[in-house]
């Protein structure tokens, strides 16, 4: 469904193979969404803070095309690197997707409340899921709206929209400040032809999920009208369509993937 983005340059040269960066690239959602933009002809950015293995059956016909990096979205240092590679490899970035995140657990493996939250907890999902989205999304954006165009979608979530059932009240602030913080980038910048977005995934079974037969995630499969988990793939699906050509005319929407356990 993603286009190739008729993008030109300052220049007036026209990409013909546009770049992505996926934050959080190493496994589930991410690892689903570099896929989707590998098969669908863009040169792809996988940032993880661990490392990539470019050899693996699924990313091996598109080596090539891949710039695996590892890397910690709360190093600014290494942020700061990471652009620099970007554009020696690549030139400038087109599309920018922030899904990098991280949820604590307690030891009984149910998600903490305000009360019993540390601050360790506090401030190490801000870190991640909030601070560096927004620092990601101010250090892309000069060269976008220099080009006059780009592409940001942020991976909010379910907890972000509603009240949630499984995440801590960390995670639940940050993503629902993704949001806020995505609609402001919308605001300011779409007259520079750029679009900021989020999609906001439900019960997506991955590794932060876990397996679906245990008892929180059949209990939780109660609540979804359509009475099934989704996947990683149908995540990747609404990111590539937010980055598409064919979404020039979405800006500051939010996408839910939660088989309608939300409703707006």
């Amino acid at each position: 469904m993603a286009t190739k983005a008729d993008d030109l340059e300052a220049g007036g040269m026209a990409t013909a193979m546009p770049t992505v960066l996926v934050t959080g690239a190493s496994r589930g959602i991410g690892l689903a969404t570099a896929l989707y933009f590998l098969r669908e002809g863009y040169r792809v950015v996988m940032a993880d803070r661990s490392p990539i293995d470019v050899e693996t059956a699924a990313l091996m016909p598109f080596c090539d095309r891949i710039l695996p990096i590892t890397v910690d979205v709360t190093d600014m240092a290494a942020v700061h690197a990471m652009h620099d590679a970007i554009k020696t490899r690549w030139g400038r970035l087109q599309v920018l997707v922030n899904n990098a995140g991280i949820s604590f657990k307690q030891p009984n493996g149910s998600a903490s409340t305000l009360i019993n939250m540390t601050d360790e907890e506090w401030d190490s999902v801000l870190a991640v899921n909030l601070t560096a989205v927004a620092r990601l999304c101010r250090l892309f954006l000069p060269e976008m709206k220099e080009a006059g165009y780009g592409r940001i979608v942020n991976v909010s979530s379910l907890a972000g929209r509603t009240r949630s059932r499984v995440a801590g009240p960390a995670y639940v602030a940050t993503k629902a400040a993704i949001i806020g913080l995505t609609r402001s980038i919308a605001s300011d910048f779409g007259r520079n032809g750029i679009t900021a977005n989020c999609v906001a995934p439900g019960r997506i079974i991955s590794a932060m999920s876990g397996p679906a037969d245990t008892p929180l995630n059949q209990d939780y499969l109660r609540q979804i009208p359509s009475a099934r988990f989704g996947t990683v793939d149908e995540v990747a699906a609404a990111i590539g369509y937010l980055a598409s050509d064919a979404a020039g005319f979405v800006n500051g929407a939010v996408i839910d993937v939660n088989g309608g356990a939300f409703m707006a």
